[in-house]
């Protein structure tokens, strides 16, 4: 692991001064939970609403819509197989036989499974919204959700990496391949004699290596203050399982997530510039930044504690956050006002004693109601640093709408469709018509892009 070949990517400038208004307590949280969902149903019903319209109309276009999905024919086929059912929650229900799958009025849709376990006689029910995986044979089929047809739909796992990989190929991109436990094993020892080498290079610091089930934490911070943290990366990693299908406890990362923690920013300077050769300048004000390899999927996390705790833990989830992002599924970029969204979206659920998102959120909206101007950039390659109040709170909006569909929408790019293609699919929108809503949602109905 060479720091030349890393890429730095999804940086974070901290915000100057103040907190956000927003009360506190149980009452402070249930009232940010009524304005969320009431600007979500603001945002996005009318869109709920078509797709549900066009549903009644086009079953079969939703059903052909399902690359390499099953038919009812396949479905049959199934039925009295031995199998492994992965359930969304992480929990694994082996050696059972599919008694049959229970459908709708369209035959390839699945909307309960049943199935039996050895030495029952009687059969057990599992709604498929209940399952993320079917194993037969050892060939996997993932359950897709297709709501104009109230029900899921099989998908063949081989059949859809090859598609897939074929779509990355052909953009640049790849699928993160599949490792053996060995090939784990030995990417975990390269990044330790990596950080073994970070710790060479500060001798005066009394750096210690933490390593858990998914994380290898190098910091000089004292022991005691470590747990908070590695709790907060857990729950993002749960959080964010939650969305996009990844169960919990399954490893996503190459080897493990790498962290690499000072106490104080002079050093984390210094180790940007010695060890991941950025320049002083684009290091300086910044607290966090996360390194991605395009080649491998590696991910090094660099951050410095600072004075605020709280503010801390906000910006190691928000950039580790961009980390999972990078590893999930495939190399295929999120574009950058989405990927910052998801950051502090999820760095908000996660660290509630931090109020920098929110009020990044307030910021950004008494600036549009002075300009109505959003910017062309906020769509573009990179977003500005006052974007992210705006990407956070339309990135909640959605989630709060249909978190099913959000996290479809995702797999969809990480699976080489165009996001905005993947927008409309999944939400009946375009970024017009997204931004638009997100306009009328702050009181800013003209809202304009330039």
């Amino acid at each position: 692991m060479k720091s030349n070949q890393l890429m730095s990517a999804a940086r974070m400038t901290r915000d100057a001064g103040g907190t956000s208004g927003t009360s506190r307590g149980p009452r402070g949280e249930e009232m940010r939970f009524c304005v969320r969902f009431a600007m979500a149903v603001a945002l996005f019903v009318p869109s709920a609403i078509a797709q549900s319209q066009a549903g009644k109309t086009d079953r079969s276009k939703s059903a052909d819509a399902i690359e390499c999905s099953v038919t009812s024919e396949q479905l049959e086929k199934l039925s009295g197989s031995s199998a492994e059912l992965v359930l969304a929650n992480g929990k694994r229900i082996q050696d059972v036989t599919i008694v049959k799958f229970v459908r709708g009025s369209n035959k390839d849709a699945v909307r309960t499974v049943v199935y039996r376990r050895p030495k029952r006689k009687m059969a057990s029910r599992l709604r498929a919204g209940a399952l993320v995986r079917i194993v037969v044979a050892e060939k996997a089929y993932d359950l897709v959700a297709v709501p104009a047809l109230k029900g899921w739909m099989l998908v063949d796992v081989d059949e859809k990496t090859k598609v897939v990989s074929a779509r990355l190929k052909a953009k640049g991109r790849q699928v993160w391949p599949k490792l053996s436990a060995d090939q784990q094993a030995d990417a975990v020892r390269e990044q330790k004699k990596f950080l073994a080498g970070v710790r060479q290079k500060f001798p005066g610091l009394p750096l210690r290596l933490y390593e858990t089930k998914f994380f290898l934490f190098l910091t000089d911070m004292p022991a005691a203050q470590i747990g908070v943290y590695i709790a907060h990366l857990d729950n993002m990693s749960v959080e964010l399982g939650k969305r996009f299908g990844v169960p919990p406890g399954e490893n996503i990362w190459r080897g493990k997530a790498v962290f690499v923690v000072f106490v104080n920013q002079p050093s984390f300077v210094q180790f940007e510039t010695n060890v991941m050769n950025m320049s002083p300048a684009s290091t300086n004000r910044k607290q966090g930044i996360c390194h991605q390899d395009n080649r491998n999927g590696d991910v090094i996390v660099a951050c410095h504690r600072g004075n605020d705790p709280h503010y801390f833990a906000q910006v190691l989830v928000h950039e580790t956050t961009h980390g999972y992002l990078h590893r999930f599924k495939s190399s295929a970029r999120i574009p950058s006002w989405l990927n910052e969204g998801i950051a502090e979206w999820v760095s908000t659920i996660v660290v509630r004693s931090s109020r920098a998102p929110l009020k990044r959120q307030a910021d950004a909206v008494f600036r549009l109601k002075q300009t109505g101007v959003v910017g062309p950039s906020f769509f573009g390659k990179k977003i500005e640093s006052w974007h992210y109040g705006v990407a956070s709170r339309i990135t909640d909006s959605m989630i709060t709408q249909n978190s099913r569909a959000f996290g479809a929408w995702i797999v969809s790019i990480k699976e080489g469709v165009e996001w905005s293609q993947g927008l409309q699919k999944t939400f009946g929108v375009t970024p017009q018509q997204l931004l638009l809503r997100y306009g009328r949602s702050i009181g800013v109905p003209m809202i304009r892009l330039q």
